[in-house]
């Protein structure tokens, strides 16, 4: 009776071990449930542009073979290291998302003649170039921080010449840590980086700013 008690006991032990690595899961693990995500611009309505630049732009989302710039929702444990959340994913990359929501907000605000996206077919005098450099769960510290880095340049398309480049980052904190966290705070982060990307546009795209680039 005393073996089969060390053995039940055993049992017990390595059963309340197995139970315990199941329940602490990773980050990038929270959910067996398949789940798709969207980038949402929290910012306020965007009221219109006291005056519009009588200029059309181009917005043209440059994507990445990077892991924060695909159909995955990533997270970092480590400096310079990316993983993706096993059960979670963005129902568009990071940057043509990004590329639409700046269209959104300038044809709101009607600061320009006309905004569209690349590739629709439509001329314009001025492009904007869109890179994400940074889109990401920073876990390295519980729960975590979402972390957004546009890179913007802005080309005048009748002489091919840049105008501006500017780096755009902001950030927000992800709590819990999961991935719904992750998503709505890398949301919040993105609007911090619309709102700034959106002024920084209309300000380089003035006719006066496009005089003294040529």
């Amino acid at each position: 009776m005393g073996a089969l008690r060390r053995i039940r006991f055993a049992a017990l032990g390595a059963l309340a071990l197995l139970t315990t690595a199941c329940i602490s899961v990773d980050v990038g693990k929270d959910t067996a449930q398949q789940a798709q995500f969207r980038i949402v611009d929290g910012g306020a309505t965007p009221v219109a542009a006291t005056r519009s630049s009588g200029r059309d732009l181009i917005v043209a989302a440059q994507p990445s073979s990077s892991v924060d710039d695909s159909f995955s929702l990533a997270f970092s444990r480590q400096l310079n290291q990316r993983a993706a959340y096993q059960f979670a994913t963005w129902n568009d990359r990071p940057s043509n998302r990004l590329a639409q929501l700046v269209v959104d907000r300038l044809a709101a605000r009607r600061s320009f003649a006309s905004v569209a996206l690349a590739g629709r077919g439509i001329g314009g005098d001025v492009q904007l170039n869109l890179s994400v450099n940074d889109f990401y769960h920073d876990a390295a510290a519980t729960p975590g921080t979402a972390r957004v880095e546009v890179a913007a340049e802005l080309v005048d398309r009748s002489t091919r010449k840049l105008i501006a480049r500017q780096t755009f980052a902001a950030s927000a904190p992800v709590n819990p840590a999961n991935a719904a966290a992750a998503a709505a705070a890398l949301g919040l982060a993105s609007t911090k980086v619309l709102d700034d990307l959106v002024a920084w546009t209309e300000a380089k795209a003035a006719p006066a700013a496009l005089a003294s680039a040529r």
